[in-house]
């Protein structure tokens, strides 16, 4: 079922941008979008009929898949010149997540799976009459006709970064995937993996209150290595140390690759892809990132059955370290080839 709504997800996330950009109405779909997973959210009270709660699923994930590429649009949008302080505000996300998702264990195991769907719905209300005080989104330049949107396809920055994004993400995504039940093997109870989750957004919300000043000090290039280079050592100490306690401190690798990758990217985005197109072009990192997701779920799920968790965490390593190298010195001889 996730398969399948992630996979209508890759086709529909840059429509959802398309329709943003091509109207000049970031905020409009943002709220839409909202609005749908809301639908979606009190939808699932009312049924436990398979086939239903499947199609309410689907529903969920095509509305839910643009949500946060478009805040993040709309966002970078207002900022203007001030686009580096992004990760401020990003940071707020990570600070909810920690408040409001890590209590979710403790209140399903006294109550039921019913009352998390009643809490998001409340979160979500609010989140959606905010949404109706947003700023539109700030542009000089209007898209005239969708065959426009064309110029994206031949951004060659665009296309080698999605590259680039496909293959670090492709690890990551299957570390979401796997690492809970790798942890729950090797001695790690519900617990200690709370303290696990919590320890990683902890560390992306110090890198994103403090990207502002990592861009000011070094090029998005060697920000993206280090990343990649992060990406590499997590993976390696995840498939060589499988103890709860070393996988615990693997966490802080949290911060410099999901958290500086995130926010570099955002930005980086914003920098190489035309005003007008900026929705889509953040869409279509998104989405990009749900390619990685499905292939993962499939390829992983039979490496990890297959091979065991040491040889996916050390494919994982290689991959990273390999995309990092190649995207860096693919960074330099552009540079070079302009100077």
């Amino acid at each position: 079922m996730n398969s399948i709504a992630k996979s209508l997800a890759i086709i529909t996330i840059p429509v959802w941008g398309m329709l943003a950009d091509y109207y000049s109405a970031t905020k409009r779909v943002l709220q839409i979008a909202l609005f749908g997973v809301l639908l979606a959210q009190l939808a699932f009270l009312t049924t436990e009929l398979f086939w239903l709660v499947f199609f309410i699923y689907i529903f969920h994930a095509l509305c839910e898949g643009p949500i946060a590429s478009l805040n993040d649009s709309l966002l970078i949008s207002n900022l203007g010149e001030r686009a580096s302080e992004y990760g401020k505000y990003r940071a707020l996300g990570s600070l909810s997540y920690l408040l409001f998702v890590t209590p979710f264990g403790f209140i399903i195991e006294r109550t039921s799976t019913r009352t998390l769907f009643f809490i998001t719905g409340f979160a979500l209300l609010i989140a959606v009459l905010n949404a109706t005080k947003l700023p539109e989104a700030r542009k000089n330049v209007r898209v005239s006709r969708f065959a426009d949107f064309k110029v994206l396809i031949h951004n060659k920055e665009l296309l080698h970064f999605l590259i680039f994004t496909f293959f670090t993400q492709l690890t990551l995504m299957g570390h979401f995937t796997y690492f809970p039940i790798l942890f729950k093997e090797i001695g790690g109870g519900e617990t200690l993996y709370g303290v696990a989750s919590f320890i990683g957004a902890a560390s992306e919300l110090l890198i994103f209150q403090k990207s502002d000043l990592i861009f000011k000090k070094f090029k998005l290039k060697t920000i993206f290595l280090v990343s990649s280079l992060a990406f590499t050592l997590r993976w390696f100490l995840v498939a060589t140390f499988q103890v709860p306690h070393i996988l615990l401190l693997s966490q802080l690798l949290h911060s410099l690759t999901y958290g500086l990758f995130y926010v570099t990217a955002v930005n980086y985005i914003a920098h190489i892809v035309k005003e007008e197109f900026r929705a889509t072009g953040q869409n279509l990192y998104a989405s990009t990132i749900s390619i990685s997701s499905v292939i993962s779920s499939l390829l992983g799920g039979f490496i990890f059955d297959n091979l065991g968790s040491r040889t996916l965490y050390l494919l994982g390593s290689f991959i990273a370290l390999t995309a990092g190298l190649a995207y860096y010195y693919k960074q330099v001889k552009s540079e070079q080839s302009l100077a």
